[in-house]
Parts: C-alpha cells; structure tokens; sequence
C-alpha cells in the first residue's frame, strides 16, 4: 500500500440457516476467494467486497470471503434471487477507510484522532460485529507484504460523511502520523516527473514500481503542474508529494539512477524538491560520503561542487544507476524493463508522428 490513506473493501454480513448452501450458490454466480481473516488475500487491488457468512447466528461458524465485485452488485443479485430464502439477515457495515500507520505507534494517531474528530474505538478483530449505524470505520494498517495484511488491534468508527472525512483524512494524514514518528524519522518532499514524449501513465506506473520495490516512501498527495521550460515554452510535469523515511540526498542518489532505463538510456527527468528547494546532482557531489563511494571505483571527484566537470557527473550517473540496480530485485528489474520497452515505443511513435 503506497498510500497513506485509501478506500477499503465493501463489507456485508450474511446470517444463514444454510452455511454450505449458500456458499455453493456463491460460488457459482460470484466466484469468491475463501479468506483466513480479513487482510489476509494476495490480490488485495482486486478485492472490492469481504463478505462474513453465518450459519444461524453462531459465530463459531463464520467464514470470510473476498469478491471482486463491488457490495451494491452483490446485494442487487442476492435479494432478487430465488433462492433467497437461505437467508435469514443480510446488511452492509459502514464504509470502510484503511489508515497506513507504516508501523509507527498508532495508538498515539488513535488518540489525536478521538481528540479532533467524534470517534468510538472497538477492537478490529469485532469488524464484523460493527454497530450498523451511520459514520465510516476507520481501520490502521499496522505491516503490508505481498500477499497480507496486517492491522492495529484498535480501530476507529467516525460519525461523519464518508467523501468528507476521506478529504480530510487525506489532507490531515502527515500530521496524524507526526504523532507516530521521533520528529526526524522521516521527511516530506515533492517529486515532480517530466517526460518530453508525454508517456505519463507508462512513467507513473514505473515510477510507482521503483517507489514499492527500493522502498522510497508513500504517496500523500499528486497533481498536474504547469511550468515554464528554459525556452520560455509551457510544460505538463507530474507532481507527488511523497512522505519518505530516507535522507532526501540518499533518494536523489536513487531517483537519479531511476532517470535511466536498466540499460542506461535516459527515460525521464525526476526532480526532487525538499523544504521547496531543488536538490540538484550538484548536492549529491558535495556529499563527502558519496564523493568517498565513488572515489574508490571511478575518477577522482573534486571537493567542491563547483569544480565538477561533466565526466564526474557522468560517473555520478553510473554510481546511482549501479545503486539501484543492487538495491532492486530481480523481479522487479523484469517489469522496469517492460514499462521502460513500452516508453520507448511510445517515444519512437512520437518521433514518426513528428516528422510527418
């Protein structure tokens, strides 16, 4: 999950006087995925329903499944079909929110919360057992791998209006999680993607790729800017506000290295911006650690930037080209590779389109 706050499945309860029969008729029309508890499936992206199914009343009976259709569609075929008559008691709980506490301590976030908003705590593992009132349940990711994920044991349902309290909660996010971090720990800086093909939806999902495979940090907030080229023309770039625990330096070295294809072909212009200043190729030289790093396998690197002649930036490029290709895992190079095949066919089409 690289954000830090996102919409959660649809949750239905079923009550049944049939558990095995109703399941076999699900399975037929819906074809759902048996889940061990909630959190707990390899396609989460495709999970848009969890259903809780049990057999007369008896919790000791309950089981979870995750459908990959959205609740209202499930809800519409399950009451017009004749063979209703299975359930006893169907309902939907309150919309859900999932809150990334990205393993901070959340019980401070919780308390920030119930101090500013009108909140009730209950303990996830009743999710289901849920007051089926009016608000939005507000759940925290505690840790997120590939293929579950797991949750604070306390969670949250908020009496305010679902779109309203996303908004908010989208905004308000960093300084609830401020309360999570030491001061320091982490850093809040702008990403702003140019690509002169204008491929923006094959570099958004490389750039997420990279964001997820080397760790950089979540995404907060993302828009269109509109800037001035250095020919007075006007340009689209991409920006993402991203909350990172990484020194901005070490992920300039990373996205310098990320402007390059895994064969060292330049894709894209990834800038870096911290505290609203530019962090340039020029800060990385000036580093003493970087410039020691580079010194022991490449030419000699000037103390000051302001010295550095275009084979030390050169040699800069390849030292964080090699940086990212030991830090990324062979999997993920695979699908770098194919966004980064998909970008130059796009460009080359752009070239032809151009010269005719």
């Amino acid at each position: 999950m690289l954000t830090l706050i996102s919409t959660g499945p649809g949750i239905i309860t079923v009550n049944t006087n049939s558990r095995a029969a109703f399941v076999a008729q699900l399975e037929l029309q819906f074809n759902p995925h048996p889940l061990k508890e909630i959190g707990v499936w390899k396609q989460a992206d495709k999970t848009l329903s969890i259903m809780h199914i049990k057999e007369n009343n008896d919790e000791q009976t309950a089981q979870l499944y995750a459908f990959e259709q959205r609740p209202e569609e499930i809800m519409s075929q399950l009451i017009t079909r004749s063979d209703q008559r299975l359930i006893t008691d169907i309902a939907t709980l309150p919309p859900l929110i999932i809150f990334n506490g990205l393993g901070g301590d959340m019980a401070a976030v919780i308390a920030k919360i119930k101090k500013e908003l009108p909140a009730k705590s209950f303990k996830t593992t009743d999710l289901f057992q849920a007051p089926q009132e009016s608000g939005v349940i507000v759940i925290f990711l505690k840790d997120d791998s590939s293929d579950r994920q797991l949750f604070y044991e306390e969670a949250l349902i908020i009496d305010r209006e679902y779109q309203s309290l996303l908004a908010k909660l989208k905004i308000h996010a960093p300084r609830y999680l401020a309360k999570a971090f030491m001061p320091d720990e982490w850093h809040m800086v702008d990403l702003r993607v140019f690509d002169r093909y204008e491929a923006y939806d094959l570099q958004y999902d490389r750039l997420l790729q990279a964001i997820k495979s080397l760790n950089l940090g979540y995404i907060v907030t993302e828009a269109w800017n509109r800037e001035t080229s250095i020919f007075k023309e006007p340009v689209g770039t991409y920006r993402i506000r991203l909350l990172t625990f990484l020194e901005p330096l070490a992920l300039k070295k990373l996205l310098i290295g990320l402007e390059y294809s895994q064969s060292g072909d330049r894709m894209v212009d990834l800038d870096l911006f911290w505290h609203n200043r530019k962090i340039s190729w020029k800060d990385v030289l000036d580093d003493a650690t970087t410039r020691k790093e580079i010194k022991q396998n490449n030419s000699f690197f000037p103390k000051s930037s302001f010295f550095a002649i275009q084979n030390d930036k050169l040699s800069l490029i390849k030292y964080c080209l090699e940086e990212v290709r030991f830090k990324m895992p062979e999997e993920d190079k695979e699908i770098m590779r194919y966004y980064e095949k998909e970008i130059r066919l796009t460009s080359q089409q752009e070239n032809e389109n151009e010269l005719n």
